[in-house]
C-alpha cells in the first residue's frame, strides 16, 4: 500500500495491526522513521491550540518518503508491502 505522509504520523501515534505480504500473521505497528519530513500539520497557531485550529496537512504528502516501518517484534518491514491494516481501537 501506499499511504500520505499524514497517515504515518498517524500510525506512528495510535500503532495499528498490519497484515504484510508474506508474513504469516498480523503484526503491531511501532514506529517509521520520520526524522527531516515535514510536520504532520502546518498553519497552527502558536500558543493554546484550539477545537477549530487545526492547521492543515504539509504539502507534498507522498513524497521522499521512508520505505520502512519497524514493527514491535523489532523487525524492519517494507511500508509497500502492507496490504491491510486495522487501528489498534
Amino acid at each position: 500500500m501506499k499511504f500520505p505522509l499524514i497517515n504515518l504520523y498517524i500510525f506512528n501515534r495510535d500503532k495499528p495491526t498490519v497484515q504484510v505480504e508474506d508474513i504469516e500473521g498480523l503484526l503491531q505497528w511501532d514506529y517509521c522513521d520520520l526524522e527531516g519530513l515535514p510536520p504532520e500539520r502546518i498553519g497552527t497557531r502558536e500558543g493554546m491550540p484550539r477545537m477549530t485550529d487545526k492547521g492543515k496537512p504539509a504539502p507534498n504528502q507522498y513524497e521522499n518518503l521512508p520505505k520502512t516501518f519497524f514493527a514491535t517484534n523489532g523487525q524492519e518491514y517494507l511500508i509497500e508491502n502492507i496490504i491491510m491494516y486495522r487501528p489498534s481501537r
